[in-house]
């Protein structure tokens, strides 16, 4: 639930440097898609104390609705991304183009090489290429990707269609990747 009662309550938190919603996680407070506009004007507005973090909160958010496919916060998203679009901001243009880049993981189906893979898990999984374990999945049927670290999340490309699933779990074993190509298939 969006922790703002008004746009002026907003406003007066962003124009606050040293103002805290909570001591923790208190990016996911901000998850919202009522909040999607003020996120972004807050993120494109170069006098804003706190822009760099509203622009760090709309990458999570955007890398956590599409990676784990929440679709009930898709439309609110793209209609934040288009909006994006028509932006002065350069970093506010450059998410929306990021957006729509995500979205095309979800939507178009096309053959992934390693290159590809690469872009999708930095795209999905947060973090610098440079930190990424990528490798071809038992099977041969997918890359497996996932952050270097002791609890990593797995995301799995199924290197022929471009569809894909994140894992926090543990590494899919050859017969959760052989369900999950079937059934997707």
């Amino acid at each position: 639930m969006w922790p703002f009662t008004d746009e002026q309550s907003f406003w007066a938190w962003a124009a606050d440097p040293d103002a805290v919603l909570m001591e923790q996680d208190e990016d996911l407070l901000l998850h919202d898609p009522a909040g999607l506009p003020l996120l972004l004007d807050a993120a494109g507005d170069a006098n804003c104390p706190k822009r760099s973090y509203c622009a760090a909160v709309l990458c999570d958010y955007s890398r956590r609705v599409v990676g784990w496919r929440v679709a009930q916060e898709y439309s609110a998203l793209q209609a934040a991304a288009t909006r994006a679009s028509d932006s002065r901001d350069g970093w506010v243009r450059w998410w929306s183009e990021y957006v729509s880049r995500l979205f095309s993981y979800v939507t178009d189906a096309r053959p992934v090489n390693r290159a590809e893979a690469e872009r999708m898990a930095t795209d999905l999984l947060t973090c610098p290429a440079n930190n990424l374990v990528i490798q071809i999945a038992p099977g041969e049927k997918h890359w497996q990707c996932a952050e270097s670290g002791n609890c990593p999340t797995y995301l799995y490309i199924n290197r022929r269609t471009g569809d894909y699933r994140m894992s926090r779990q543990h590494p899919l074993s050859r017969e959760e990747l052989r369900t999950l190509y079937e059934q997707r298939s």
